[in-house]
């Protein structure tokens, strides 16, 4: 018999652990007709509406397409995404993580959802930009950092858990149901999901991160690597990094922009640590993922 974990059942206080919030939405607002690029590991999840024309994604498996009126959810393993030069979407980017570092919602290749089968989910979408675009303007440039009173934030999150339901809905149907986290110590968890929400430009240390969650720093780290594979310090670099691809490659931020987004004190600093980690330049790496082809130096392997 399947346990309860398997079957999506989880305890309440389980589910209050899951950090989710959406990224930015826009209708429209974004030229992605005849626009190509590589993708692989991005910082959020994304869901198109495809308005006009096609979206077609390539992974090594298989490629999709939507059509008008079709959705199509990337996956976030390597792919390709190319739109048509009719091409127009409604974006849904949104962030759902466990606090073991597991995407609520990770499929395994890219989904197509027909017309028919994701009527409600437009429905939904449309609301949430329309709300969004309405109370925070410019909703597609980081929702995160948006001001909002208490009878706002709890609005928006109406029509955000609302369409995330439906999505996660019509996903199960297709075979790809949510995620569940990881069983793990409580205190690691803890420790997870503050390193999972805390602002990219905010510095931390190990001994702060180890009183939060309640250990020393040494058991920290030893239950960390027993539970996820991999140190507090690289759990959270992964996440800058990520960050950083987004900011550069999706958002166009300039570097200096960038590098104060993710806490640098300097561009020199960022470009640095930027190199060690995706073997080239911001700028360099940003030209080639403009035009659609994934740099290919050989990346150092931080300490």
């Amino acid at each position: 018999m399947a346990s309860s974990e398997e079957n999506g059942l989880l305890r309440l206080r389980d589910w209050f652990g899951l950090s989710c919030w959406p990224v930015y939405v826009y209708d429209r607002a974004f030229p992605v007709a005849g626009r190509s690029w590589e993708g692989e590991g991005q910082p959020h999840n994304a869901a198109w509406l495809v308005r006009t024309g096609t979206a077609t994604v390539t992974t090594a498996r298989r490629a999709a397409t939507a059509r008008a009126g079709e959705w199509i959810i990337p996956p976030r393993g390597a792919h390709r995404t190319r739109f048509d030069e009719r091409a127009s979407i409604l974006s849904v980017r949104y962030h759902a993580v466990w606090p073991d570092g597991r995407q609520l919602i990770d499929p395994t290749e890219c989904v197509v959802l027909a017309r028919e089968r994701s009527q409600a989910l437009t429905r939904l979408a449309t609301r949430l930009e329309r709300f969004a675009a309405r109370v925070f303007t410019r909703a597609d440039t980081g929702m995160e950092f948006k001001r909002a009173d208490a009878a706002q934030y709890l609005e928006l999150n109406r029509h955000f858990f609302g369409w995330l339901a439906e999505l996660a809905t019509r996903l199960e149907e297709a075979g790809q149901p949510p995620s569940t986290p990881a069983r793990a110590d409580e205190r690691v968890l803890r420790a997870a999901r503050w390193l999972n929400t805390i602002p990219l430009d905010e510095p931390w240390s190990p001994a702060e991160l180890a009183r939060r969650a309640g250990l020393s720093a040494v058991q920290l780290n030893r239950l960390f690597v027993a539970a996820f594979e991999t140190t507090p310090k690289r759990y959270y670099e992964e996440r800058r990094k990520r960050a950083a691809a987004h900011l550069l490659g999706e958002q166009r931020r300039p570097v200096k922009e960038a590098a104060l987004a993710l806490g640098f004190s300097s561009s020199c600093y960022f470009t640095a640590w930027f190199r060690e980690r995706f073997g080239a330049a911001p700028r360099a790496w940003t030209k080639a993922h403009e035009a659609g082809r994934p740099f290919t130096a050989r990346p150092r392997t931080p300490s």
